[in-house]
């Protein structure tokens, strides 16, 4: 027999060819995937997503200049719900004193523990003493203000037996 004829065919080589035919906004999710598996254990590289690259990309040509030393970003909204950034990339529009920053951020309501610890000290008097009121009231204060019954009652007997001002004392 004639000696066989062994070609070897490097690997990267036609992952170069596959790349260079799709542009980078339009590569597959598969690629992405290619790539995460490609980075060795341990590594501190970030993969973006499609999205996120784009989104880049589009500061870039704002002009965009990034502000360094900013650890957390914390928006106050209506009713005290704050939203908290924590480790945000802070940008400078440098035509105006816009700022933009990115990262995931959560809601988080203030002084939501606050008002925990008022529930569980008026929770504490579980047997009210409701002698001289109706329970048609009682229920309907609970419901109008959206209090326990301990809460209920104790407006009730501070107003004197009166529904509108125990509900408005509670309300506010």
């Amino acid at each position: 027999m004639a000696n066989p004829r062994v070609e070897e065919l490097p690997d990267e080589e036609p992952k170069k060819t596959t790349v260079e035919e799709h542009d980078d906004d339009d590569s597959s999710e598969s690629e992405a995937e290619e790539g995460e598996t490609s980075l060795p254990a341990g590594s501190t590289a970030v993969i973006h997503s499609r999205n996120e690259k784009k989104a880049r990309k589009a500061m870039e040509k704002l002009h965009l200049i990034r502000v360094e030393g900013i650890t957390r970003v914390t928006l106050r909204r209506p009713k005290n719900i704050l939203f908290v950034i924590n480790n945000p990339e802070v940008y400078k529009s440098p035509n105006s004193s816009t700022y933009i920053h990115g990262e995931s951020s959560k809601a988080v309501e203030a002084d939501a523990k606050k008002e925990e610890e008022d529930d569980d000290d008026d929770d504490d008097d579980d047997e009210v003493d409701a002698d001289g009121i109706e329970d048609k009231d009682i229920e309907l204060v609970m419901t109008q203000a959206g209090v326990s019954r301990a809460k209920a009652i104790k407006a009730l007997k501070e107003n004197d037996n009166d529904i509108v001002n125990s509900i408005m004392a509670l309300s506010v």
